[in-house]
């Protein structure tokens, strides 16, 4: 069963595909999304957020096979971070790995990295599935802000998914395979 309606999912990506910053949900709260390709789309996010360019963000991808539009061919302990971490029922995990140099520094934040996650979630998967693309995730809240966990709280006049029901108020972990750290 969809989540969206055909007419719903054609909105929100179009308009993402246009270069709007739009809103969706995540596993755990409400976020920005907007093309990781289009720098107006990032540079608006930026801006939404009052957020330093230094910082990057959070790509989501529906499949493995997009990480080759973002990551060059990865180190072992990377690819053994994937299998493990990115397996229904495992707490959601954005994993820190290796960018391609090609990637905008907006996106990366400068860093040779990039932050990835593969959403298990079947709402994401859904809307993921029809962006046919990876998107970039950002929480909608202002640094030191709690964040925005029901659709009453996005902000007015972006395209936007919701769901009938609050999410949990978790983000994601943040774990870098190549120094074993999470930072998040």
């Amino acid at each position: 069963m969809s989540t969206w309606s055909p007419a719903t999912l054609h909105t929100f990506t179009t308009a993402l595909r246009g270069g709007q910053v739009c809103a969706a949900p995540a596993e755990g709260v409400y976020g920005y999304v907007a093309d990781p390709f289009n720098l107006t789309a990032l540079q608006t996010l930026l801006e939404s957020k009052n957020r330093a360019p230094t910082k990057g963000y959070i790509v989501l991808i529906s499949n493995l096979s997009q990480l080759s539009l973002l990551c060059p061919s990865l180190p072992e302990v990377c690819q053994s971070a994937i299998t493990e971490h990115w397996q229904p029922r495992q707490p959601a995990t954005t994993l820190v790995l290796p960018a391609l140099p090609t990637l905008p520094s907006l996106l990366t934040g400068g860093l040779p990295t990039i932050a990835v996650r593969l959403p298990n979630p079947a709402y994401m998967q859904e809307y993921l599935a029809a962006t046919a693309q990876p998107i970039v995730s950002t929480s909608l809240n202002l640094s030191g802000q709690p964040p925005a966990t029901m659709a009453e709280q996005l902000p007015p006049n972006i395209p936007a998914l919701t769901l009938p029901q609050p999410l949990s108020g978790t983000p994601s972990r943040i774990y870098n395979p190549q120094t074993n750290i999470f930072l998040r």
